[in-house]
């Protein structure tokens, strides 16, 4: 098990036109024991503004990003951003600063900043954060980011600008993506990995090597054991499965055909035994046949990815497949686009399973 026994989250719902916090379930989860409220964002809500709500709302549950954009603010921004949630939240809840690399469009059509490689961006962001942690000056040079500005003056260049804030206790920074590259350097330099897309029972069997690739470049050995994994499983109460299984359907066809690369789903396709189905939907979706290509996703792709069915059934499956199975795992019920608002009658059967 990745990080020793096995932790679960939740996370607010960020896919919505209209952004709430469902409070009832968050105050529900934490006095059940779930580890972390989890946020996320991509060009609607934010995902840090949520988290003081959460500190405020309850007692002892943790917070972290899952993911907060390093296109989207500097990183002594974010850094202090994380800062000020710790001196909030106290020394003893847990904080993780999961951050993304977002995409090329979002980047340049929303930020508005010119998109450059994911790999030295995440690099040089993570350094820099950490220095801000650490109540050291921020000067750092990478390949994409520059503190100070490479043009500045004399005079911005002596400031050797630290936080006002003092150190407090530890923030994991934690970071992940869609490639091989990606993973092996958040092995090599995070606290831990949030892999894309949902958990799927049996992938440290993919993952280890990748992980172990990573570990080796690292000044202080690690073992896999030492490195938290977060992903999540999205869980559906249903009496009709296979009905069911269309809205995932669509949102694999939709991520596997319209985004560009080899990346991303269409990776988690081929590594899992569905490569055949992963190019077909691709070639569906490219030509324009869009219910052809969400009639291309197996079922046995969903059924090994999402809980679906009556409670009975998700909990079994829960019980035999995704407990212990090497990851920490946020429990999602009603948190992606097609996803109607459910109820909360899950959240205790799921850890009480867990024992």
């Amino acid at each position: 098990m990745a990080g020793g026994k096995m932790k679960i989250a939740v996370e607010i719902d960020w896919q919505r036109s209209r952004f709430d916090v469902n409070r009832s379930r968050i105050e529900l989860v934490d006095k059940l024991g779930y580890d972390i409220v989890f946020t996320a964002e991509a060009n609607g809500s934010d995902a840090l503004t949520p988290l003081g709500y959460v500190l405020a709302a309850t007692k002892r549950i943790g917070i972290g990003t899952r993911i907060v954009q390093n296109t989207a603010r500097t990183a002594p921004a974010t850094a202090s951003a994380f800062q000020t949630l710790r001196h909030m939240a106290g020394p003893d809840r847990e904080i993780i600063a999961g951050l993304g690399s977002s995409n090329k469009v979002r980047t340049e059509a929303w930020h508005g900043t010119e998109w450059t490689s994911p790999y030295w961006r995440m690099r040089d962001y993570v350094a820099i954060m950490r220095k801000v942690f650490a109540g050291e000056p921020v000067e750092h040079h990478g390949r994409v980011l520059n503190i100070p500005y490479i043009d500045a003056d004399d005079s911005s260049r002596a400031s050797n600008l630290r936080s006002m804030l003092e150190p407090d206790a530890p923030i994991k920074i934690m970071f992940g993506g869609g490639t091989d590259l990606m993973m092996r350097n958040a092995a090599e330099i995070a606290d831990g990995l949030l892999p894309n897309g949902s958990w799927s029972p049996g992938m440290m069997k993919t993952l280890r090597p990748i992980l172990e690739a990573g570990f080796a470049k690292r000044a202080v050995p690690v073992q896999l054991d030492e490195f938290p994994i977060w992903a999540h499983v999205d869980i559906l109460l249903s009496d009709d499965i296979k009905a069911d299984m269309r809205q995932f359907k669509v949102y694999t066809a939709t991520w596997v055909g319209s985004h560009p690369g080899k990346g991303g789903l269409h990776q988690q396709l081929v590594q899992r035994g569905y490569r055949e189905a992963a190019d077909r939907i691709r070639e569906l979706w490219q030509a324009g046949h869009h219910d052809d290509a969400v009639d291309a996703v197996p079922d046995e792709y969903i059924d090994e990815n999402w809980l679906i069915g009556p409670l009975p059934r998700i909990i079994e499956r829960w019980k035999k497949h995704w407990i212990d199975d090497g990851c920490n795992l946020i429990v999602r019920t009603d948190n992606w686009p097609e996803a109607e608002p459910a109820g909360n009658d899950l959240y205790e059967p799921l850890i009480r399973a867990i024992g």
